[in-house]
């Protein structure tokens, strides 16, 4: 069984990621997958939430067992079976900072496809160290044929050119070298 679970940031109106998950993947495993492609730091204390329908807080799943069972024991399959549709990541346990993965439903098994998969996504990953999430602000981007090297004093076409010429001289000087020992 693949599910599909929608995560958000509640600080931001803009990031987003949907990934698919295998059911029989336990929440540890699910955990270094998202610390890596979240790019955060391996080695700092984590817990899940699990939250039922009504948006009560149902379980607690961490390194320790605080009820609900560890996160190596829990499986994704295990979580939507006790009907917990929704899942905080608390990955800044001190700021009480997490994302909220909600459970969108199921999606098509694909043979083409490793799991956990990030199926799509939106705006930068969140800082793990900050106290709040901050957006990052707009880059106007240049427009025309040259952009931003046509405003650049420093650069200097002729600089290319004459590497270019030094080249071929040395390349002219080997030909005409051969053509000397052929005439020999």
């Amino acid at each position: 069984m693949i599910y599909q679970f929608r995560a958000t940031i509640p600080e931001s109106k803009i990031f987003y990621r949907v990934y698919e998950i295998k059911g029989d993947m336990t929440l540890f495993r699910f955990n270094a997958f998202i610390t890596d492609n979240l790019g955060f730091s391996p080695d700092q204390m984590v817990i899940f939430e699990g939250y039922g329908p009504d948006g009560e807080l149902c379980s607690e799943y961490g390194l320790f067992d605080m009820g609900a069972g560890t996160m190596d024991n829990t499986t994704f399959e295990k979580v939507v079976q006790r009907g917990e549709t929704e899942l905080h990541f608390v990955f800044d346990l001190r700021n009480d900072r997490y994302l909220k993965l909600v459970l969108e439903g199921e999606a098509p098994y694909s043979p083409m496809r490793a799991y956990p998969a990030l199926v799509e996504e939106k705006g930068q990953n969140p800082d793990q160290f900050h106290a709040r999430f901050e957006e990052a602000p707009v880059t106007p981007t240049l427009h025309g044929s040259r952009g931003v090297i046509a405003e650049d004093e420093d650069f200097d076409d002729e600089d290319f050119n004459d590497e270019e010429d030094e080249d071929d001289k040395i390349f002219d000087e080997e030909e005409r070298y051969e053509e000397d020992e052929d005439k020999e």
